[in-house]
């Protein structure tokens, strides 16, 4: 008998910001495979085996043929597996390439979305991503492609919010492109970690000082940054 795979999304890391069907999946797998960077709050809501990626950095290509491997061995056994991804599954965080290699399987993974913190740690901030007359649009990206790739940094728009993912690594490199590009140096950044758990922590600055804070306060992931007018509109 084929387990079956469900690929979940686990949202920013609050348990109450799971979805219903999240919660349902989890209480109803035989083994959940979690995100490194998934809450512990929200691990401690399983109850049956679970087993962590290793995704440092450095290592992720190596720790994501991991999971398949522990995907491959417990559906071979018949078992209901969660794949407990932080975010959303679909919003960088590879759900896409993790469907094409459970099909490669005979597999076709139930996918359950999942809160993104692009847009929940904006709020929980109290900065709206998309404001009337101050950001008309709003562009989500990373710091980070594939094979540890740097990401292109979209041009400076003065009505545009930035949202950066899994780029507080590389936020010296990010800030010396936007500078380049002509992105003025007061623009407000924020950068806000651990959103909704109770390590939450917000810091603000601008273009021109905003390496300088990450550095001092020691930002680190999971994070995600912000530029744009919108950082200060309701401040």
């Amino acid at each position: 008998v084929i387990g079956k795979v469900s690929l979940v999304g686990s949202g920013p890391g609050d348990p109450d910001l799971l979805t219903i069907q999240a919660l349902n999946l989890i209480k109803g797998a035989s083994l959940v495979i979690a995100d490194r960077l998934v809450s512990p709050e929200i691990l401690s809501l399983i109850e049956c085996e679970l087993k962590v990626a290793n995704k440092k950095p450095g290592c992720a290509e190596e720790a994501q043929e991991e999971i398949y491997a522990w995907v491959k061995e417990a559906v071979s056994k018949g078992q209901n597996v969660v794949r407990l991804k932080i975010g959303d599954p679909f919003l960088f965080g590879r759900g896409g390439e993790e469907v094409l290699e459970y099909r490669k399987l005979g597999i076709e993974p139930f996918i359950s979305p999942g809160l993104s913190s692009s847009y929940v740690a904006p709020l929980i901030a109290n900065i709206p991503i998309t404001h009337r007359d101050c950001a008309n649009h709003v562009v989500i990206t990373t710091g980070y492609g594939k094979n540890g790739s740097f990401v292109d940094i979209p041009n400076f728009e003065e009505d545009r919010t930035i949202v950066l993912l899994m780029a507080i690594g590389r936020i010296n490199d990010i800030i010396a492109s936007m500078i380049e590009k002509g992105y003025p140096v007061s623009t407000p950044v924020a950068i806000i970690e651990n959103a909704t758990t109770p390590k939450q922590r917000i810091l603000r600055g601008i273009i021109e000082n905003i390496r300088k804070i990450a550095v001092e306060k020691i930002a680190k992931a999971p994070a995600i940054i912000v530029i744009g007018k919108v950082v200060d509109v309701l401040q």
